[in-house]
């Protein structure tokens, strides 16, 4: 009996081992290997990618200086100021339909007055992001959203009547912040204009350093009284954005936002922004920044800066 069984355990051994026929194989290889065209399953002009994501990073540092000699009225002046710009912009494209915009703009500059004082100029911070619902390829529903605010303490220095320069606080750290929301429709033309027309809009203003209320004469700041440390305004608002590239040489940017309180006059914030790109890491730069706030000052205020810096892209 283990005699028959050692041999039914040689003869089921060979058997494994003997190797397969060649139809066999070929069997084997039809019924395992299965090529398939990944484009004969979608209909043409389709995408396996739902989403795609798309960042452009801007970094500026320019100088300029200013000179005035032999002045009738007041003393010579040299000054010179270093600005930096940095701008980020990321492109969520969910769809056709969907498409949702951000975008971080960081502006520093650094004053010195040879002789004199140096300082900072008033750091601008601004987050901007837009969700974009096309309705038709023009027309569009969007919800927006704007904030602003400083990071650096500022100050404005004075000279008295015995010689000694004193400061005075204008500006910190969320003092003041400034967001406006608004939902509503819009009109595009893609990679150039976009303008959005806010029918539901509101302003939140926000001051969390008391202290811009310690120097005489400053009941408010930026209409926020000086017993509360924010206000909230409705009404209605105007979103304009021109961003377009001419030849890879030139580049124009230009931001406008417009509030309307349903009872205080309409508030204006805009930047111009002209850049020339001489060489590769060399560029020139003309800036414009425009803004009407009545509940800062009754008059427009304009600065323009002409600059000429380094400047590269990622």
């Amino acid at each position: 009996m283990h005699a028959i069984r050692g041999v039914g355990g040689v003869v089921l051994l060979c058997v494994c081992l003997i190797p397969a026929l060649v139809f066999s194989q070929n069997l084997v290889w039809h019924d395992t290997v299965v090529m398939a065209d990944l484009k004969k399953l979608f209909l043409k002009g389709t995408s396996l990618v739902k989403f795609s994501l798309n960042q452009d990073l801007e970094y500026s540092l320019t100088c300029s200086n200013q000179m005035l000699i032999n002045r009738s009225q007041q003393p010579n002046l040299c000054q010179l100021s270093l600005l930096q710009h940095a701008r980020l912009q990321s492109t969520l494209n969910g769809s056709t339909r969907l498409r949702i915009i951000s975008s971080f703009v960081h502006d520093l500059g650094y004053e010195t007055l040879f002789d004199s004082i140096s300082r900072f100029q008033p750091d601008e911070n601004t987050l901007t992001t837009r969700a974009e619902v096309k309705i038709t390829r023009n027309f569009l529903f969007s919800v927006f959203s704007q904030v602003t605010t400083r990071l650096f303490n500022s100050y404005i220095y004075s000279t008295g009547q015995t010689g000694k320069v004193a400061r005075s606080l204008t500006g910190s750290f969320c003092t003041p912040m400034v967001w406006t929301f608004s939902a509503g429709f819009g009109w595009t033309v893609p990679d150039f204009f976009t303008l959005g027309f806010g029918l539901s809009s509101g302003k939140f203003t926000y001051v969390r350093n008391k202290a811009i209320f310690d120097q005489p004469g400053v009941p408010s700041f930026y209409g926020v009284p000086k017993n509360k440390n924010h206000t909230i305004e409705y009404g209605l608002s105007l979103h304009m954005l021109i961003d377009h590239e001419f030849k890879k040489r030139v580049h124009w940017n230009c931001d406008m936002l417009v509030f309307k309180n349903y009872l205080k006059p309409t508030d204006l914030v805009m930047t111009n922004l002209v850049g020339i790109r001489i060489g590769k890491f060399i560029t020139t730069s003309f800036r414009s920044n425009v803004t009407y706030e009545s509940a800062v000052t009754r008059k427009v205020q304009i600065e323009n800066i002409i600059s000429l810096g380094l400047s590269f892209h990622l």
